[in-house]
């Protein structure tokens, strides 16, 4: 069955407020944050912000719909781009869909923290979901004990991206009309570049802001 790009998309924003929702009410709850605060803010302050949260939720889901279409159209002006050094043609509407169709691939770990921390690991801390990055390379050192801007890096760096990437390349691979290989030795290194483009801004902000 072949869904369209508007199909595609409303599809993928239903999921990603549905668990965002799970998530929030059962997972990030007000206790775990109330909790990951006591030690810094007032009791009244805790609540103040507690209120806030609970009264402007509702943003989170209107604002979904208008980060996620950025996100996508970024990436696939990003590979059109691509397409265009390697002297492809290759419509964005095209790229956009298989953009769409690797996206899913990271609702994967968002099902996982919330597998994890509603029947797992139920005894955890704010702090536990913030460094939780299933099958990254953050699992083999002790984030708490890590500098802020090593921490996005190692997050990055993830057996999810690869599977995206490997999605991408197959996507690709029949938007370009190329063999395996060609596809590979187009989408690993425009992909890969502005993946690394991203790590290390992301870096960047973080060093500043620290």
């Amino acid at each position: 069955m072949n869904f369209s790009n508007r199909d595609l998309f409303l599809l993928l924003i239903l999921i990603i407020s549905l668990t965002l929702f799970v998530s929030q009410n059962f997972i990030v709850t007000n206790e775990v944050i109330s909790e990951a605060l006591q030690l810094q803010l007032s009791l009244d302050r805790i609540q103040q912000l507690l209120d806030f949260r609970d009264q402007w939720a509702w943003i989170n889901y209107v604002a979904l719909p208008i980060i996620y279409l950025i996100k996508f159209g970024l990436v696939s002006l990003w590979i059109l781009c691509g397409t265009v050094l390697f002297g492809y043609k290759v419509s964005f509407k095209a790229i956009f869909h298989v953009v769409l169709v690797a996206e899913f691939v990271w609702l994967v770990p968002s099902f996982l923290s919330i597998i994890w921390f509603g029947f797992i690991d139920t005894d955890y801390s704010l702090v536990d979901i913030q460094y939780f990055q299933p099958l990254s390379l953050l699992n083999f050192f002790d984030g708490l004990s890590l500098d802020p801007w090593v921490v996005f890096p190692l997050r990055a760096f993830n057996v999810f991206e690869v599977i995206y990437a490997l999605v991408l390349t197959l996507g690709m691979r029949k938007v370009i009309k190329q063999d395996w290989m060609d596809s590979v030795r187009f989408t690993i290194p425009v992909y890969g570049f502005g993946f690394i483009t991203w790590i290390v801004f992301i870096t960047f902000l973080t060093l500043n802001l620290a």
